[in-house]
């Protein structure tokens, strides 16, 4: 091979240790580099597609077929990027080596991670080549690491890639690929479903893998957390202002920095400042792990006791949520009846739902009224907004006379995007023909 020897290459094929009963496989990697060689010498695309599948996809690990389904990774993806992105290919080519020592250091710390957590849950770890939608992520059964990211370091020829893949290796080569690696591994431990709750449950979710993933390894802080420490005023007063808006965490995770601050994945420094909260005050430092790792996020008492016990914030939980709910867009009335009217015509053709200010379009949700007797309202089109943004005219399906009618409506979002309606009901019912 062009960068390593053939004895490298070999070990990397064959390569699976133990870490406490944890697998973690590279053979994907070896693969990869196979299948990039040959589709590189190819002129023909569909030739290109074939190679890829054939060297690199059929032989893939469960990790990499994992991956390539939760990340929508497709076989004509990965081979049109070994041409697209070729020149960042060969900068980061020679640091394959260079896994095999991290893998090493990755099985101390699970370790380490299984000695501060006796009931860790053990689960392969693959190592595989992606389409750059993630450095890692997990399955309940598998944790997932995207090579193509964490091989990058200083010098990688990043120009060819999309911006928002420029600007995370910018801000974190080179990638401490074991630390990754245990954060991820942490999530893995967490009770599910964290990250579908709201963006204080998910920083604190993402604040837990990366206190618990620092302490046991001790490294160096990641650069949140660094620039929050730094910065702690400031970034404090931003995120107590964003902590009630809808849809604000682009602004703290998932690797953007829409914020003021400029800065990426500062929800990590906030969830991680307040487990270190959390930590400093525990008298059983030992427990206290395996409390942040146990946290119920579905208990919302549990988690507002784990929240104002750490006194980080200036508000409590509830505080938070009552400043939530001031700001959630309303609905004023209907025209050309009220909600809840006992004799509207038959014949009404269309539906006026005014809001308390202005709107976007850019989102709804309808559902059905389940409630005995109600009859799912017809909609045959939603209609077109006022010109202010602050009425939307729907238009009505054929209505049937002396029937409850029903509709549930939600998150309509503020003019700005954020901050969503509550679901509402809206029921009437028709009066004869």
């Amino acid at each position: 091979m062009k960068y390593f020897s053939a004895l490298c290459l070999l070990a990397l094929v064959a390569f699976s240790v133990k870490a406490q009963s944890v697998q973690i496989f590279t053979s994907d990697i070896a693969h990869y580099w196979e299948a990039h060689d040959r589709v590189l010498a190819s002129t023909d695309s569909l030739e290109r597609i074939d190679l890829m599948q054939r060297l690199y996809v059929d032989r893939g690990s469960a990790g990499l077929k994992a991956l390539m389904e939760v990340r929508d990774y497709t076989t004509a993806e990965l081979a049109a990027n070994v041409h697209q992105y070729r020149r960042y290919w060969e900068s980061i080519r020679p640091h394959t080596a260079a896994l095999t020592r991290d893998v090493v250091l990755l099985e101390e710390y699970v370790g380490r991670l299984q000695l501060a957590y006796p009931q860790m849950r053990k689960v392969p770890i693959y190592f595989a080549i992606g389409g750059f939608r993630t450095a890692g992520t997990y399955q309940p059964d598998k944790l997932l690491l995207g090579a193509e990211i964490l091989m990058a370091k200083p010098g990688a020829v990043i120009d060819e890639l999309p911006a928002r893949n420029q600007d995370g290796l910018r801000n974190y080569m080179p990638f401490n690929i074991p630390l990754i690696a245990l954060h991820e591994f942490v999530h893995v431990q967490q009770e599910a479903g964290w990250e579908q709750y709201s963006i204080m449950h998910r920083c604190v979710g993402e604040g837990v893998a990366e206190f618990v993933s620092t302490q046991l390894a001790g490294t160096p802080l990641s650069p949140p957390v660094v620039f929050g420490k730094t910065h702690a005023a400031e970034v404090l007063k931003v995120f107590m202002e964003e902590v009630v808006r809808d849809d604000a965490t682009g602004n703290w995770l998932s690797g953007q920095n829409r914020n003021r601050l400029a800065q990426n994945d500062l929800g990590y420094y906030i969830g991680y400042a307040i487990c270190e909260r959390f930590y400093e005050a525990a008298a059983d430092k030992e427990q206290a792990i395996r409390q942040l790792i146990d946290l119920n996020y579905a208990d919302e008492a549990a988690f507002a006791a784990f929240l104002d016990g750490s006194g980080f914030l200036p508000e409590t939980w509830a505080q938070i949520g009552e400043r939530y709910e001031t700001m959630r867009p309303s609905i004023k009335g209907l025209q050309p009846f009220a909600n809840g009217s006992r004799a509207v015509s038959p014949k009404q053709t269309h539906l006026v739902i005014e809001f308390s200010e202005p709107m976007s379009s850019c989102c709804r949700s309808a559902d059905y009224d389940t409630t005995a007797g109600v009859v799912p309202l017809p909609i045959k089109s939603w209609g077109s907004w006022s010109a202010d943004g602050r009425s939307l005219r729907i238009e009505l399906g054929p209505l049937q006379p002396e029937t409850t009618y029903g509709l549930v409506i939600s998150n309509f979002a503020k003019a700005d995007g954020y901050n969503r309606l509550a679901p509402y009901t809206i029921r009437f019912y028709t009066g004869k023909r």
